[in-house]
């Protein structure tokens, strides 16, 4: 293209745009991560990484809260975009921003994408939530899902830390992958961002104690709910103290934090019952962490004397390959175990999950084979008080049923 015309030489202003121009390139993915690389070397961003099997991007969520009670430019990944186009968008969105701190959320489906993301985002502290049965259709093994998970451990820069889930004995073994400094988080004794007293509170959400290298200890409270929360919370406070901020300035910071949408919200329903969305995602690690909570006594005494129901409505859990329906018998039978009201499957393999339940002794339970018929099942007998949790993996749409039972559109 033709050299724009110079600007006489009297007249100021701003310098004219340079001309747009394409580049040829063999692989515009590779290309993309090269230019986001280049662009957060050139920053000077001081940028985190977080990854995991289950609750990474609520621990996205509280590190992006706590970092933001100190620090004014705090920008973090849009969703879930992340994979090997949304990181780097991210990094070329936002890497440039003054001061800025970057939390990114890295996802795989197959070795090597931790690494390789690791290496573009280049983060100055790294963490893995859990390790658990999540995408086995593309990992023979959970052993294999360590492993990829643990890429970002070794591809941390050797000055970077990592923040280690002391309560999970597959990511501590991963840790130790990277050879410069790590910090142990969790509720386990030997964390030195340590979490204890783990309690639901009665107004709502979760509350618990945390101390940072032995200092005094600081409350924690937030609206999410579960202490499989609590974790990811404190996994977030972890970071966030592991860059410099205050741990009680970490804490006042994720006060507000909520659930996001299918991630734990409450709804209510038609007849006064309430409904938990669960359904963006589900895995057996996941389904386990919700029955721990429907099994979990009301933390409000005033509903000692007249509990509610507890229902709990789930569907397929995906990506689990041929070890899929054993997955889900086993989880049908942790659900009767839990002692749940009543528990409806949605889907193939939510029918064998209610089938599993009724064979361990559940004593109501039902199948459907799509949200709608869901719906239309739970809608004959929905009371007032009722604690429905809907958990399906995305692909499921159990949204649908919702949507139907709150007269809404999903």
């Amino acid at each position: 293209p033709e050299e724009p015309a110079a600007p006489p030489a009297n007249q100021s202003g701003p310098a004219p745009a340079a001309p747009p121009f394409l580049l040829e390139v063999e692989d515009p993915t590779a290309a993309l991560g090269a230019l986001a690389r280049d662009r957060r070397v050139r920053s000077g961003a001081t940028i985190a990484a977080i990854t995991g099997s289950v609750g990474k991007t609520t621990a996205k969520e509280a590190a992006a809260a706590a970092l933001a009670s100190t620090h004014p430019a705090v920008f973090r990944t849009p969703g879930n975009r992340n994979n090997q186009w949304g990181l780097p968008l991210t990094l070329l969105a936002h890497a440039d921003e003054a001061g800025g701190i970057g939390v990114l959320e890295l996802g795989m489906s197959a070795p090597g994408e931790i690494g390789s993301l690791t290496g573009i985002a280049l983060p100055q502290a790294g963490l893995v939530t859990a390790i658990a049965e999540a995408h086995l259709e593309h990992f023979a093994s959970i052993e294999e899902i360590a492993r990829a998970k643990g890429e970002l451990y070794e591809a941390l820069p050797t000055n970077s830390v990592a923040l280690v889930n002391a309560d999970d004995a597959r990511v501590v073994a991963q840790s130790r992958r990277h050879s410069g400094p790590r910090i142990p988080y969790g509720f386990a004794d030997e964390a030195e961002v340590r979490g204890s007293d783990y309690r639901p509170h009665p107004e709502g959400g979760l509350a618990f104690t945390v101390r940072a290298f032995g200092s005094a200890p600081v409350p924690v409270r937030c609206e999410l709910e579960g202490r499989h929360n609590a974790a990811n919370v404190l996994a977030g406070l972890a970071l966030a103290v592991a860059l410099e901020v205050p741990l009680a300035a970490a804490a006042e910071g994720v006060r507000e934090l909520a659930p996001l949408p299918g991630r734990g919200d409450r709804r209510p329903l038609r007849n006064g019952a309430v409904a938990v969305d669960e359904t963006y995602n589900s895995s057996p690690a996941a389904l386990r962490a919700v029955l721990a909570e429907l099994a979990a006594p009301d933390p409000d005494p005033a509903k000692a004397d007249r509990p509610s129901r507890r229902i709990l409505v789930a569907g397929d859990m995906r990506e689990l390959g041929d070890r899929g329906p054993a997955f889900h018998e086993e989880c049908g039978r942790l659900a009767a175990a839990a002692g749940l009201d009543r528990i409806v499957g949605v889907g193939p393999l939510g029918t064998l999950l209610a089938e599993a339940a009724a064979a361990a002794g559940a004593p109501d339970t039902a199948a459907a084979a799509d949200p709608e018929a869901a719906a239309e099942l739970l809608a004959r007998d929905l009371r007032p008080g009722d604690r429905l949790v809907f958990k399906a993996s995305r692909a499921v749409g159990l949204e649908r049923a919702l949507a139907r039972l709150t007269e809404e559109q999903p």
